[in-house]
């Protein structure tokens, strides 16, 4: 039997997460993001350049899940990132899950400690963005209680996001 662990990241976790991360766009992006992109997310500058910002994120929580001490999932989260930002909104930035760890319950674990720490911290709704046409992804979030807002927006990339959102009870459970 494996145990699953969800904790928050600390400094030294941030180039495993940044791997997590690369290696999870590589499986879940290929043919939606350049091939080329995809492919230089694991060199190691880029890894080291990605987790050297994310240590300057002092609003961002990072959480990570291991299964028998490896690294296998983050979540990122904290407020809502909005031209119009509300006190009560709160976000989930990025929730990514080794594919060799798909429905594992890494990813539901994760989901619901970045809920309950939101809900801890005063949010009693949680927006989150994910590519059109992320079927798995899109399917995971309704199972944790989200619905599309028919919000989209465009990225950088020129590839078309979703916005999600959901309410919080006290401790992060969905309120209707």
């Amino acid at each position: 039997m494996t145990d699953l662990v969800v904790r928050e990241a600390r400094a030294e976790d941030l180039p495993a997460v940044a791997m997590v991360r690369a290696r999870t766009w590589q499986a879940a992006y290929a043919g939606r993001v350049d091939d080329a992109e995809l492919r230089t997310l694991t060199d190691p500058e880029v890894v080291a350049e990605w987790a050297a910002r994310a240590a300057t994120k002092s609003t961002t929580t990072y959480t990570v899940a291991e299964l028998d001490d490896e690294g296998v999932g983050f979540a990122a989260y904290g407020a809502e990132r909005s031209d119009a930002p509300q006190p009560w909104r709160g976000e989930v930035y990025a929730l990514y899950v080794l594919p060799e760890h798909w429905r594992s319950g890494a990813g539901s674990a994760l989901m619901h400690a970045a809920l309950d720490e939101l809900a801890g911290n005063g949010f009693d709704h949680v927006t989150l963005w994910v590519l059109v046409g992320n079927e798995r992804a899109i399917a995971f979030y309704r199972r944790h209680g989200f619905h599309e807002t028919g919000e989209v927006v465009r990225d950088h990339r020129g590839l078309d996001e979703l916005l999600m959102a959901r309410l919080l009870g006290p401790r992060g459970d969905l309120v209707r």
